[in-house]
């Protein structure tokens, strides 16, 4: 038995491990940021900044480029890796640029923020490249942003 959990057998017989919560992860690492940090969880942060389209062009030739401004407009600092995320993409439609997927399989941009953070009132600029196939539906989709590192 663990030094400590002598004085509770109860606890002990219920498993539990001096120094560690009750999740078993160590206690210095069951904090929210370091749940990102290890790309176990992600934080949304869409409605802490503004997205503001700066610029959409298209080639003709089933390329598209979008260029966002992306603005943290709450007084909270946004860290670690900003993921710009196009959810509700067609399947006939591709992120050329993409750093990956999510698990629900929409495609994601990694942005590494400048000094590991996006300040109040700091922006930033980000391009999204689309391939459409042929015939395929015009580009559509919606913006989220999550906080953290990892493959969502």
């Amino acid at each position: 038995m663990p030094a400590g959990t002598s004085y509770r057998p109860d606890l002990a017989a219920l498993g539990a491990i001096d120094g560690r919560p009750g999740s078993g992860q160590p206690q210095d690492n069951d904090d929210a940021l370091s749940r990102r940090d290890m790309g176990i969880e992600f934080l949304d942060v869409t409605a802490q900044v503004d997205i503001e389209r700066i610029d959409s062009s298209s080639n003709g030739r089933g390329r598209q480029e979008d260029v966002y401004r992306i603005t943290n407009s709450s007084s909270s600092v946004v860290d670690t890796h900003l993921l710009v995320v196009a959810r509700g993409l067609s399947d006939q439609i591709q992120m050329e640029n993409a750093s990956g997927t999510t698990s629900a399989g929409d495609p994601y941009r990694r942005e590494f923020l400048p000094d590991g953070v996006l300040l109040p009132g700091q922006s930033i600029v980000e391009t999204l490249r689309f391939r459409r196939r042929p015939h395929a539906p015009a580009v559509s989709y919606t913006l989220a942003l999550l906080s953290g590192q990892g493959n969502p």
